[in-house]
């Protein structure tokens, strides 16, 4: 069996369809990206307030291998994201917005 290795891809994507299905893990707990609700169980498979199915999860604590590898062998069935990306993608959007680019 060839052993596995964790590496970044790119993808271009609306930030608004990874928020809306985002679980960000913490060390124990983590937040719904679409309604905020904080507290929730990493296993869990949907938001227990506003009903998501995550399809996405991250970290806001550094994206390393590490803690890539903590994340997935909690979820597995989950697409892992870089948090910081997301973010700076974010901003992008908003400040072409803003800017009425």
């Amino acid at each position: 069996m060839v052993a596995k290795s964790i590496v970044r891809v790119w993808q271009e994507i609306e930030t608004e369809y990874i928020e809306k299905q985002l679980l960000v893990a913490g060390n124990t707990t983590g937040d719904c990206g679409n309604c905020r609700e904080i507290g929730i169980s990493l296993e869990a498979k949907t938001c227990p307030k506003c009903g998501t199915l995550f399809k996405y999860m991250s970290t806001r604590t550094s994206n390393s291998v590490k803690e890539a590898k903590r994340l997935r062998s909690k979820r597995p069935d989950l697409i892992l994201i870089d948090f910081s990306d997301f973010r700076e993608a974010q901003a992008r959007k908003k400040a072409h917005g803003f800017l009425g680019e």
